[in-house]
């Protein structure tokens, strides 16, 4: 062993706590890179598994789905690696720089001194490297466990899927993901320490001797405040100290500022899923769905150049005998409604719409010969249903009822309007292919009208209900007194009319499936739970390693203010002032990282709200209980290590203190 690396063995041996503070933060950065990587792979692994190795005709697009999540948070691991780690070697190189004048008076070279740290650096990367992937795979193995248990219960309600699906993560262990999760480690840990290496080997041996610490610059140009009677000495100390030592603090605030940006940020996304999912979720006020859906396909029909939608519709007679074989069981009264989309349009001209759907769908809507096409929805009922809405509107049976009324996303906020004037009386529908017909409205129900099963999704600005009709889906929904009885006897029915015989919805054409009301919204819960998890297991291993970078930077700072400490004792400054003065530090130092860390993290919530609500109007939170978590964490680390820190300085003699150091 040559004597570099014979110095850079004695100071890892010397400095415990630093050593053992920056093998933990090699070893996290290594162990979060590791499990993102492998996740990665194992839900490659995943998606392979039901779409084929090339993910079929959506191959890029799976590809970005996995790349773009791992990329981004491998580069937050790597950023904040290289804070942490550039910030623990940059401490050892400014208690080493005496050494280093010493080294470079008996002749030794810039790149020698370069050398010795960069020794350290392998030392610490042979023990912290392998450690970390170790602890990564492990992580990553526990990760998949309990994502697998999330996934049972989610595959118990993949009857809802379209496609049937086995939602499962395995442990996979690829060479090439081992390689470059050690590759980029490496790479991280050596570029975080090249950065102080080489600005220690440009110091020249007059200033590392005449210092004996690092080198301060022009460190005093800010520390101007002046000594007054109106606030506390251990104030004006603080404030001063904090200016003058604002270098040292630096990468402490920095990480600790990431660290709220990331929590803050994450909980406001876990906000804004919540808000998703709860304006996603509509209660028909029944236990129990069957429904029909069948699988479309578009073309451009050659005679007017439009697009339109091919698929295996249902008719209103094969629904009601449907219905009327699901009614015979026991306890159970079914309501039936189905819809079609975009089989019609209705060409209208400006006068005949209101002015509040012209601005609401001023960017949507189709013009052609002079008029506007506007999508209409055809909506049928089963027929007792239909004929109490009848009833309600006062028209006879066999009327088409026109549904005024269409919900629409304003800037994040939910709005109705009436689309049509209420004196509307006729409509002419037309197909793609051009062929139209005329039909009359018996009557306009407004919002308060319609009742509220008829309310969701509401996404066409003309809706009809019509007597009779074909769809491309329809839905029957109950409340049985034996849920478990009714669905396996609701499957037999709707197998005898549309066997799939284990083909998947694109093969057979349609899908028919019965499930749980609520288990479209309990499948959305569970997903949101498990990104939760992962999301905040995340950010904390990754908080963990700005906190320890908190905790090696504070206590340095405090350690390399001995003999300053110790001047102020001896000239009548008491313990209690001492501690005061520190803690007030600590309470500047981290408010320095809140001013930086909140406003970067609440403006971030902002946005991605701001850009969800261009898509939901949803109802959205600040999560303030978050940022206070974030507040608390923030003053409670430093205020906590400066107290662990003073606590040693007071064992040390003081006339000892001002001598040695």
């Amino acid at each position: 062993m040559n004597i570099l690396c014979t110095l850079a063995c004695s100071q890892i041996k010397r400095k415990k706590s630093r050593t053992a503070i920056t093998i933990a933060a090699i070893s996290l950065s290594t162990a979060l890179l590791t499990a993102v990587i492998n996740f990665a792979v194992s839900g490659n692994t995943m998606v392979q598994g039901f779409l084929g190795e090339d993910y079929g005709e959506f191959g890029s697009a799976y590809t970005l789905l996995l790349l773009i999540p791992a990329a981004i948070l491998g580069a937050l691991i790597i950023a904040m690696a290289v804070i942490v780690i550039s910030n623990a070697f940059r401490m050892s190189a400014n208690e080493r720089v005496a050494q280093f004048g010493t080294l470079k008076c008996v002749g030794a070279t810039k790149e020698q001194v370069y050398k010795t740290i960069m020794y350290e650096c392998v030392l610490l990367c042979i023990v912290a490297i392998p450690l970390g992937v170790v602890l990564g795979y492990l992580l990553s193995f526990v990760g998949i466990g309990i994502s697998n248990q999330f996934m049972e219960e989610m595959n118990t309600l993949v009857r809802i899927m379209i496609k049937q699906v086995n939602f499962s993560l395995s442990f996979v262990f690829s060479p090439a993901a081992f390689l470059v999760s050690v590759l980029i480690s490496g790479i991280t840990v050596f570029v975080a320490a090249m950065i102080p290496a080489k600005k220690a080997m440009k110091v020249s041996a007059l200033d590392c001797l005449r210092n004996g610490g690092e080198i301060k610059g022009n460190l005093n140009v800010h520390a101007k405040a002046q000594i007054n009677g109106k606030r506390s000495i251990e104030y004006q100390l603080a404030r001063k100290n904090v200016a003058s030592n604002r270098k040292q603090m630096k990468s402490a605030v920095m990480a600790l500022s990431v660290s709220m940006i990331l929590f803050v940020s994450m909980s406001g996304l876990k906000e804004i899923a919540d808000g998703v999912q709860e304006y996603m979720t509509f209660d028909y006020g029944y236990s129990v769905v069957a429904d029909y859906s069948a699988n479309r396909k578009y073309t451009t029909n050659p005679k007017t150049g439009r697009v339109e939608e091919h698929a295996q519709t249902i008719s209103s007679e094969l629904a009601e005998e449907i219905l009327s074989e699901l009614s015979e069981y026991e306890g159970t009264e079914v309501y039936g409604s189905g819809a079609d989309y975009a089989t019609y349009d209705t060409p209208l001209s400006s006068e005949e719409l209101t002015p509040e759907v012209q601005k609401a769908l001023e960017k949507e809507i189709t013009e052609e010969n002079g008029e506007l096409l506007l999508d209409v929805e055809r909506i049928i009922l089963d027929e007792k249903h239909y004929r109490e809405l009848c009833q309600q509107a006062g028209v006879e049976y066999g009327g088409i009822l026109l549904l005024n009324d269409y919900k629409y996303n304003d800037h994040g906020t939910e709005k109705h309007v009436q689309p049509l004037p209420s004196s509307t009386t006729s409509l002419k529908l037309e197909k793609a292919d051009g062929s139209s017909q005329e039909i009359e409205i018996a009557a306009v129900l407004s919002l308060e009208e319609i009742p509220e099963r008829l309310l969701y999704p509401n996404t066409n600005p003309v809706r009809i209900v019509v007597p009779k009709g074909e769809v491309r889906g329809y839905t029957w929904m109950t409340t049985p007194e034996n849920e478990n009885g009714y669905m396996e006897y609701a499957r037999q029915v709707l197998e005898s009319y549309f066997p799939q015989n284990g083909m998947d919805y694109g093969e057979a054409g349609y899908v028919s499936r019965v499930y749980g009301a609520e288990d479209y919204s309990k499948f959305m819960n569970i997903a949101i739970v498990l990104a939760a998890f992962f999301i905040y297991a995340f950010v904390f291993l990754l908080g963990l390693v700005g906190i320890l970078n908190v905790i090696s930077a504070v206590s340095f700072q405090i350690r390399t203010r001995a003999r300053e400490l110790a001047v102020l004792k001896s000239v009548g400054i008491t313990s209690e002032s001492l501690e005061k003065m520190l803690n007030i530090e600590s309470v500047l130092c981290s408010g320095k990282a809140l001013v930086t860390g909140l406003p970067v993290g609440i403006l971030l919530v902002l946005i991605m709200g701001y850009c969800v609500k261009m898509v939901f109007p949803i109802s959205f939170h600040m999560p303030w209980g978050a940022i206070l978590i974030a507040i608390a964490v923030s003053f409670g680390v430093i205020w906590g290590t400066v107290k662990v820190s003073l606590n040693t300085l007071k064992k040390q003699n003081i006339i000892e203190t001002i001598r040695t150091l």
